[in-house]
């Protein structure tokens, strides 16, 4: 059976793009990308999570080649302080993910920086080709970024209240 197709494509970053609606952490894996490594925007509600699932989930973005992540929603100051913890642990020697939490932006500003400004450390650049929206049991969250996803120039001129 073949992976999920990309939703769209950004065209200054060529990267394609992919939205996972998963109803629970149990179903965010396995994740679509197109390339080696990629730029998650993790979308949770983490309130209610504990920090072993938390580093379960990052343990897993990681192995998968997750590069730069946005952590948005509630909690997410500490799923990207978890995040970090464990990248520290599975990568002491090698070049960091850049982690990033928005606890204080709506969702699409955070969209916006994921399509636009989230770029990796130097040593994955070349491979990162592939943006990921992960919405863990938020259904309206995943339509809002396959939307922006749809179309990344249209939403930008939006965000950016620029003519189209």
């Amino acid at each position: 059976m073949p992976g999920p197709s990309a939703v769209g494509r950004e065209e200054i970053s060529g990267r394609d793009l992919f939205v996972v609606d998963a109803p629970s952490l149990a179903d965010t894996f396995p994740l679509p990308s197109a390339s080696r490594y990629f730029v998650c925007l993790l979308a949770w509600d983490a309130t209610s999570a504990n920090d072993t699932d938390i580093a379960l989930l990052a343990q897993k973005l990681l192995v998968c080649g997750c590069a730069y992540i946005l952590c948005w929603g509630p909690d997410c100051e500490r799923v990207h302080d978890v995040f970090d913890a464990e990248e520290a642990s599975q990568r002491p020697d090698r070049p960091f993910a850049i982690s990033t939490w928005h606890n204080d932006e709506t969702f699409a500003d955070v969209l916006w920086q994921a399509l636009f400004t989230a770029f990796p450390d130097d040593a994955y650049e070349e491979e990162c080709r592939s943006t990921v929206c992960l919405a863990i049991g938020a259904p309206t969250w995943a339509a809002q970024a396959r939307e922006a996803f749809l179309d990344p120039a249209a939403f930008s001129a939006q965000q950016l209240n620029e003519p189209i």
